[in-house]
């Protein structure tokens, strides 16, 4: 026998080559499938947050409220996607007498910071506050937080913006 068919090794079989293809092949596909996981398609990442305007009262149906009478110079937005789930806010102007009644009649859980009436509206100089819990509308967020800022003798300016904790 020659000295290179003892140093040679045989060539695989031909069942042996297959299988190694097999694991290959799955091994890949198994990675490709836990990028795609840990990264998202080209298309979320392309998309990521999906801002879009709302009409305010559509917005303060959501959260079982209604929007008040005369309310002027409504913009309003939903963000939706990643992280931040789904939120809302908001700005809009109305008549400084309503105010203060417009916020004691919003319902749901309400945030009984220091400093608040009994109906949980803080009021500064420069306006209201008042947080809600978890909304009794559709929106289901945990938060919505409400302030109203004096701009004259007559008009307030409203935003407010909900959360997901």
């Amino acid at each position: 026998m020659s000295r290179a068919a003892e140093t040679s090794t045989p060539a695989p079989r031909p069942k042996r080559r297959k299988a190694l293809w097999l694991v290959a092949l799955a091994a890949a596909a198994a990675l490709g499938g836990l990028t795609y996981a840990f990264t998202g398609s080209e298309d979320t990442v392309d998309e990521g947050f999906q801002e879009r305007p709302l009409a305010c009262s559509e917005a303060m149906y959501a959260m079982g409220w209604v929007l008040p009478d005369h309310a002027s110079d409504q913009r309003c937005t939903e963000l939706s996607g990643g992280l931040a789930g789904h939120t809302e806010s908001g700005t809009f102007r109305m008549s400084r007498a309503d105010a203060r009644p417009w916020l004691a009649s919003l319902s749901g859980e309400r945030i009984q910071p220091d400093g608040a009436e009994t109906d949980s509206v803080v009021e500064r100089k420069e306006g209201l506050a008042l947080g809600i819990l978890r909304p009794p509308g559709r929106l289901q967020a945990d938060e919505v937080r409400v302030k109203v800022r004096w701009e004259s003798e007559d008009s307030a300016v409203v935003t407010f913006e909900t959360f997901d904790h």
